[in-house]
């Protein structure tokens, strides 16, 4: 007979078997290619409407004691300025090189905590590691616009995501308080995100809480107020045939997804103690983050009418300066019906189903799921998602994560998390308006999880059908999904990361630095790094101050020059007030050799076809200044003879 000791496995054995070793090695091995990807990525762009430049130097001036909406002009929330703002004031320098390497970091992070999520719900290590790079890239949305809000926003919402799905734990009000803490951040970052995922929180509790469900004077009202949220938004625009087809498909989408969760109701007196702990919990915490945010931000010198004007007047604002069009095919409108129509028919059809497993749903499920996937991650194959939108197909899919499995009835956490992740991923979707640019990207992300609750839900039906089947078709499942699992993996990992990183790695070796401190890491094409060097040369040899029509704000980074206060941003001449526009119109007239840098191209971008503001900075560049020089699609000027 052999003893312990002759059948124990060796120590690199026990090492690689280990869950925890293999679980970091391989979030670990996917990290590194992301943040290299990332790197050639971000370090080889430059817009040339540059909102990068816009938060730098607005954070900037807000590290340096310049209070924030008073002396700094925002239309985002506070948290974003006290966050980065207290990193910055560690020492490091606010410049693009390290804004960027700070993005590459929140970038990685929130895909590291979308795949801890995925691999939470369905249970596999390799579907979390997909996960992973499905959120990774999701968020190349990111890399044109860096420092943007978005990326601190897509952190906080991705670290709500894990706290819910890791459920109420053993310290429930814990679990739940950090949760909510982490929307009420998201909700002073960017405050329409944050409010429509509170509102899918809201709806969730609504279909699934005792107290409210059981309450019709207190559900119908949650809920209507849900389905109408996309119709109050976008009313001043329901002229535009787009904004139709987008109210319709969030609508029938949200619709869907309260279709879907009505046999989730719970039964009068069902106990739910830990769920309602857990959501007020999260209420408190969500309100103490927000009166936390608040009262920091005014005890640096915002009062409440600087915060209102910010947080709210310069908010909706962003609809008159750079509103757009959200891609929508011209069948999206039939798709929303059918899929409000298969949530229908879904939930009759499950009241007589005799609850064993069945094979077709459950593959139904897998292609659910894997849709949203690959097609959020842009990698989907076969004519998946026949819109160059990535955001409408996972909308009218996510109510399938609605629909639990055959079988016992699950505990009522679950069944929360079942409505929020879908209403929250659905109302996500709203922050593409007014400006759908990358906001379509951001609001993507949140379908990771979803699609992920989907591939559980067919692996749990799979294996129940499989188990049925027997004992060798069960081993045949676990290696097809291994190897299924895999392989998607793969796919993923070489068509998001590794070509991508490849083709920008060539590029940023053969592109020039910018000859700038704080850009020298920036490497753009020859022609574009000639520009801006010839404009900063420009700068040094002729201003003392400048202003942009529109601004290029990272040219004050680069040259060295405190802009002109409240820090305007590059579309000051549809974004600034007239009272902030004063303000900057004196300290040009006040200093003694300003200068205009004329962009004719972005400044059509800012106006949309409108004719230029007749304000009297405006008319000051427009009469007072005359072109010395040009470069690119610079006009440089000076001071009229006689100004």
């Amino acid at each position: 007979m052999s003893s312990p000791a002759a059948v124990r496995k060796p120590l690199w054995r026990e090492t690689v078997d280990d869950p925890a070793v293999r679980a970091i090695a391989l979030y670990t091995a996917i990290a590194l290619g992301a943040v290299l990807a990332a790197y050639m990525a971000i370090f080889t762009t430059f817009v040339d409407y540059d909102d990068e430049g816009t938060l730098l130097v607005s954070l900037n001036a807000f590290v340096h004691g310049d209070a924030l909406y008073k002396d700094v002009f925002s239309p985002y929330g506070p948290f974003f300025y006290e966050f980065f703002g207290g990193i910055f004031s560690l020492g490091l320098h606010v410049d693009n090189d390290t804004s960027r390497l700070l993005v590459i970091a929140g970038w990685v992070l929130t895909s590291l905590l979308i795949g801890l999520a995925c691999q939470r719900l369905t249970g596999r290590l390799l579907l979390g590691g997909a996960g992973m790079i499905v959120a990774f890239a999701a968020l190349y949305a990111l890399f044109p616009e860096p420092m943007h809000p978005h990326g601190l926003l897509v952190l906080l919402l991705a670290g709500f995501v894990l706290a819910a799905v890791r459920g109420p734990g053993r310290r429930v009000a814990l679990g739940g308080a950090i949760a909510g803490a982490l929307l009420g951040a998201a909700l002073m970052t960017k405050i329409n995100f944050g409010a429509y995922a509170v509102a899918g929180v809201v709806l969730a509790a609504a279909l699934t809480w005792e107290p409210l469900s059981r309450r019709p004077w207190l559900r119908w009202p949650l809920i209507v107020a849900f389905l109408a949220m996309p119709f109050v938004i976008m009313f001043s625009d329901l002229r535009e045939g787009w904004v139709r087809s987008f109210i319709t498909m969030e609508v029938l989408g949200s619709a869907a997804i309260v279709a879907a969760a009505w046999p989730l109701l719970p039964s009068r007196g069902e106990r739910q103690v830990e769920l309602g702990r857990w959501l007020l919990a999260a209420a408190a915490g969500c309100l103490a983050a927000i009166a936390a945010i608040l009262a920091a931000i005014m005890l640096l010198g915002s009062g409440p009418s600087d915060l209102y004007d910010g947080m709210i007047v310069q908010a909706i604002n962003v609809r008159n300066v750079a509103k757009g069009a959200f891609p929508t095919p011209d069948q999206a409108i039939y798709w929303s019906v059918a899929a409000l129509a298969a949530a229908v028919l879904t939930v009759k059809l499950r009241t007589v189903h005799s609850g064993k497993p069945v094979l077709w749903t459950a593959l139904l499920r897998a292609l659910a799921g894997l849709t949203m996937w690959l097609t959020i991650s842009h990698a989907a194959p076969f004519g998946l998602n026949p819109s160059t939108n990535p955001d409408i197909l996972p909308l009218l899919l996510s109510w399938v994560a609605v629909v639990p499995p055959a079988g016992p009835l699950e505990p009522p956490f679950k069944r929360f998390l079942r409505v929020a992740l879908p209403a929250v991923a659905v109302a996500g979707v709203l922050g593409a308006y007014p400006v759908p640019g990358a906001q379509i990207g951001v609001a993507s992300l949140m379908f990771a999880p979803v699609g992920a609750l989907c591939l559980a839900d067919s692996l749990t039906s799979l294996r129940a059908w499989s188990a049925a089947r027997g004992e060798l078709d069960l081993r045949r499942f676990g290696s097809i999904v291994g190897v299924t699992s895999a392989a998607l993996l793969g796919m993923l990992a070489l068509g998001q990361i590794v070509l991508p990183a490849a083709s920008d790695t060539i590029t940023y070796d053969e592109w020039p630095a910018l000859p700038f401190a704080g850009a020298g890491d920036v490497h753009l094409a020859p022609e574009q790094v000639d520009e801006y060097a010839q404009v900063v040369d420009f700068i040094e040899r002729n201003c003392s101050t400048f202003i942009g029509y529109p601004n290029v704000d990272s040219l004050y980074l680069w040259s060295g020059i405190t802009p002109p206060k409240p820090s305007a941003p590059g579309a000051w001449i549809a974004a600034l007030d007239d009272k902030g526009q004063a303000r900057i119109l004196t300290q040009l007239r006040a200093s003694p050799r300003p200068c205009v840098l004329r962009n004719e191209k972005v400044a059509g971008m800012w106006l949309s076809g409108k004719e230029p503001p007749d304000t009297p900075l405006a008319h000051y560049i427009s009469e007072d200044f005359e072109t010395v020089a040009e470069s690119g699609q610079f006009q440089l000027q000076l001071p009229k003879r006689g100004s």
